[in-house]
């Protein structure tokens, strides 16, 4: 492993430093050069769809290479990231002009693609399509780099990827497939279906908030088939109240993400993950030491600064991550988790119930939908992956959906050992631990019909 893990580590909290930058950072004149980070795709991999609201997202159909083939007739599967990225960080390879050197574990389990690029031993899609399953990628509005890059880049809420952009994906796959699909959602990829699941939608008329409809349930829970049925639902360590204290209940915090707008990363990353990632990344590996040796202490809003263990990362895969992984951030999306954060409860976007220049106070009869105290309305079989570190979210708060939702006999609740928030998808032991965890769930959920 000689020179390569020399190397390891060296960058490893490049994606957890953006995520902070991305706060305070907005649109740069520089060039886009990762906006060609994926390269040339077969044009059977592409597919577009329309949201309700008239926003076209992107979605591709895995194959490892062109001419590859796509697992026809399988269990489909949609792989959907969370807040700030796209699907890339479910893709993990080599993209065209890079060079990464990454030295596999002893008896890692490989194919011939993985011979060829040993970064697609930590691509969740590649895995789950060696499993035979059919996956799909997608990004919601606003992410994604070309050619699969979805328009939208506005100032959405977390509501609005829910109740707007999870019934077109899906919809989407069911009509091309057949097959009611699986959603796996990592971070907001797994709030954004908690929101779906209760059949959220907006109010008609003068209301308004979200609401709930009855119908929209029962089918996308699966107890009635429609389009927007799933046949389950894979969690991974999506928040509904992320970690934080009171810190973000302040009028600064509210007045800088009262206005709807996007903040747009992807020119500064194309530059930072570069030449400034591996600067970023030692800082943050000695700091992550120190906060282990401290015995990882609740440290309230910076506990945000740890969303990567140090231990359980490649570095030439962190370096992708910061190139190629993260895009921008709605600021309405940042609000609703700060709201959640400062009040312990997951609600509509509180700009839904007009001029509030600050998040109120949760009160009885105030018209806001409070996902938190809904989660009885899923009752969609689930695998609920949480990571073992309190960084950006905490194990408690995961399982708290796990109690709440109705139960099945399929439910399960898996804290993986030795990961943080993003190593969870990316770390060194995803394809020993977290992958193959995921695909005896789905094998198992398959089983059951």
């Amino acid at each position: 492993m000689g020179v390569c893990r020399a190397r390891n580590r060296f960058v490893v909290g490049t994606i957890c430093s953006m995520m902070v930058l991305s706060l305070v950072l907005a649109a740069s004149p520089w060039a886009l050069a990762a906006e060609s980070s994926a390269g040339r795709v077969p044009d059977e991999e592409a597919y577009g769809v329309t949201t309700q609201d008239g926003v076209s997202l992107a979605l591709r159909r895995y194959q490892p290479e062109p001419g590859a083939g796509f697992e026809e007739d399988r269990q489909p599967v949609i792989l959907m990231p969370g807040m700030l990225g796209n699907f890339n960080y479910f893709d993990i390879r080599t993209p065209p002009g890079e060079s990464y050197c990454v030295e596999l574990p002893d008896g890692a389990q490989v194919d011939e693609y993985i011979e060829n690029d040993p970064m697609k031993y930590y691509s969740m899609a590649h895995f789950l399509w060696n499993q035979g399953y059919d996956v799909w990628l997608a990004n919601y509005r606003g992410e994604g780099r070309a050619p699969y890059r979805s328009e939208g880049a506005t100032g959405y809420s977390i509501d609005d990827v829910g109740i707007y952009d999870m019934p077109a994906i899906i919809s989407k796959v069911y009509d091309v497939t057949g097959e009611h699909p699986v959603w796996i959602g990592h971070s907001m990829g797994s709030t954004m279906a908690y929101i779906y699941l209760e059949g959220a939608k907006y109010g008609e008329g003068k209301n308004p908030h979200v609401v709930s409809d009855e119908g929209l349930v029962a089918e996308r829970n699966g107890t009635t088939e429609g389009p927007q049925s799933l046949k389950g639902f894979v969690d991974m360590d999506g928040p509904m109240i992320p970690m934080g204290g009171s810190l973000p209940d302040l009028a600064i915090v509210w007045l800088a993400l009262y206005a709807p707008w996007y903040i747009e990363l992807r020119p500064l990353l194309a530059t930072v993950g570069e030449y400034g990632a591996p600067v970023v990344g030692l800082a943050n590996t000695v700091s992550w030491y120190i906060y282990k040796s401290l015995g990882m202490p609740n440290l309230s809003l910076l506990n945000t600064l740890y969303t990567i263990n140090a231990s359980n990362m490649d570095s030439e895969v962190l370096k992708y991550g910061a190139e190629y992984c993260l895009d921008g951030v709605s600021t309405r999306a940042l609000a609703q988790y700060a709201d959640a954060v400062a009040h312990k409860a997951f609600r509509e976007d509180y700009l839904n119930g007009g001029f509030n220049l600050m998040a109120p106070d949760p009160r009885s009869g105030d018209g806001y939908f409070y996902y938190t105290d809904n989660l009885g309305l899923i009752s969609l079989p689930a695998l609920v992956l949480a990571d073992s570190t309190e960084d950006i979210t905490s194990p408690e708060d995961i399982e708290n959906f796990y109690d709440g939702k109705t139960p099945t006999d399929l439910d399960e609740f898996f804290e993986v050992p030795n990961t943080a928030h993003i190593d969870l998808v990316m770390g060194l032991n995803g394809p020993t631990i977290t992958f193959p965890e995921i695909a005896e769930w789905l094998d198992e959920l398959c089983a059951s019909d």
